[in-house]
């Protein structure tokens, strides 16, 4: 963060860039869990595309931390043209027209927290859930740095009230779906493999008839983002609770699968996200 302050973003992107390559090679336990999800993710590619994929991803990610902590220095006027395509917000536009609020469900993908400010900046109220830190200066640090983008943040242990508050009031929702869970997951398929996710954003949309949908932000220079959403999910509620959870679930994790799919070195998963399965005849990648 005090780099920030020193040297211009685009220069800082680009160490970091160097940086997160780096890291590939000195953090063997992620590395291996980020090979094992390519080889789901990038079955037709070889060993070493799956490679050069994997280790653009810890790159990228580390511009986001870099391009995070910049972006509090940033003018409103300068976020809210962060957004470099706004073709998504149309999507959302439509959403929130129906006037019961919009989830958007992301992946720890692209630069989200870019790309929240710009929305912010453009007039979305927005109520992101977090998840806290262990280390207590760490975690004020990142919440207030959120809050001076316009980003409304709640922790995860008391999201649901505010949600419901948020989505009332017809305003915008935000969840990342592809985190670790203690309880409470729901099975779908991702990438054709089944994995648990939260079923929190579907039992929300579900109950306050907010809208439910995929959005992400794929970076495409320092400090700018496109947005793509998906807000028209193939999903048609049966009235059967746990059977809509699921497949509302899926509906989403389908949209954001297409995302990984076109953007695969701009998705930030560095454990293993299924569960390790037995491959005979075939050598583990490291």
């Amino acid at each position: 963060m005090a780099l920030t302050r020193l040297l211009p973003l685009p220069l800082l992107s680009e160490i970091a860039g160097i940086a997160g390559a780096g890291a590939f090679y000195l953090w063997p336990r992620g590395r291996r869990a980020m090979l094992r999800n390519y080889q789901r993710v990038l079955p037709a590619s070889s060993p070493a595309q799956r490679r050069r994929v994997a280790r653009r991803s810890l790159g990228n990610y580390c511009r986001y931390l870099v391009e995070f902590a910049a972006a509090p220095r940033r003018s409103p006027a300068e976020r809210r043209e962060a957004v470099v395509d706004t073709a998504g917000l149309v999507s959302l536009d439509a959403a929130l027209a129906k006037g019961q609020g919009a989830i958007a469900v992301s992946l720890h993908f692209g630069n989200w927290d870019v790309g929240a400010a710009a929305a912010a900046a453009r007039g979305y109220p927005v109520t992101a859930v977090g998840e806290s830190f262990a280390d207590a200066r760490l975690d004020a640090m990142i919440v207030a740095d959120r809050e001076t983008l316009g980003v409304r943040l709640v922790k995860m242990e008391r999201a649901a009230s505010a949600l419901v508050r948020a989505l009332r009031q017809n305003e915008l929702g935000a969840i990342l779906i592809d985190r670790p869970l203690a309880e409470g997951g729901v099975r779908v398929r991702f990438f054709g493999e089944e994995v648990e996710v939260p079923a929190g954003p579907a039992r929300l949309a579900l109950r306050t008839g907010a809208a439910a949908g995929a959005v992400a932000f794929p970076r495409v220079a320092p400090g700018r983002v496109d947005v793509v959403a998906d807000f028209q999910l193939p999903f048609e509620p049966t009235g059967e609770r746990e059977r809509d959870v699921q497949a509302l679930t899926q509906a989403i994790m389908s949209a954001n699968e297409a995302f990984v799919r076109a953007y695969p070195d701009q998705w930030y998963m560095f454990r293993e996200f299924w569960r390790p399965r037995a491959e005979p005849g075939t050598s583990r990648e490291c």
